[in-house]
């Protein structure tokens, strides 16, 4: 592989989104090891012994120098991705709903719930940025076998190995291809 694929492939392969919330909560740890270190940092008042002194002030050193590099990552992040831009939250949300669409033509099609879950995770990303699913995904495009066209008019957006049938108005249930070919004769019988 390439250097410049590697980037790529870091690049592409993080789902910004997650990862901001990461480094929120990778602060909030730094901000609660700096109270305990500021407690720390106190009882340097008190009657220790040198040896005790000296072994407290090199931990002390280790937990601040640990804080600032964790602090410095989270800095150097930001700084590479957010650009303190407002569009570039709106591009970062693009871009992860647009790697979501990807996974979701590489669905190898062994299990539909995954297919579920990633659609569900992609609506929640086009919810945040004005996009509309229905426009983003042709599910004849899927890499996974093609539905048999009686299937398609119950409907039925995918299948899995298994037999199992992504379907609802929102792609979001799940039946066994036997329950929807059950349905689809209880349909024109009535």
């Amino acid at each position: 592989m390439t250097k410049s694929s590697e980037y790529m492939e870091a690049f592409f392969g993080v789902e910004l989104n997650q990862k901001f919330e990461d480094m929120i909560n990778e602060l909030r740890d730094v901000e609660e090891s700096l109270k305990e270190l500021s407690k720390d940092i106190a009882k340097l008042g008190t009657n220790l012994g040198p040896d005790e002194m000296k072994e407290s002030i090199k931990e002390l050193r280790a937990i601040s120098y640990e804080n600032a590099q964790q602090i410095k990552d989270v800095r150097t992040f930001l700084d590479f991705y957010l650009k303190s831009d407002k569009t570039s939250t709106h591009i970062i949300l693009e871009r992860d709903a647009y790697m979501k669409i990807y996974q979701i033509f590489k669905w190898d099609g062994a299990d539909v719930r995954d297919l579920k879950r990633w659609i569900k995770e992609l609506r929640e990303l086009c919810d945040k940025i004005g996009l509309n699913v229905r426009d983003l995904i042709n599910f004849k495009k899927l890499t996974a076998q093609p539905v048999p066209d009686d299937l398609v008019k119950f409907p039925v957006y995918a299948f899995d190995k298994q037999g199992y049938c992504l379907t609802g108005p929102a792609f979001d249930m799940v039946m066994h291809i036997d329950e929807v070919r059950e349905k689809i004769a209880e349909n024109s019988q009535a």
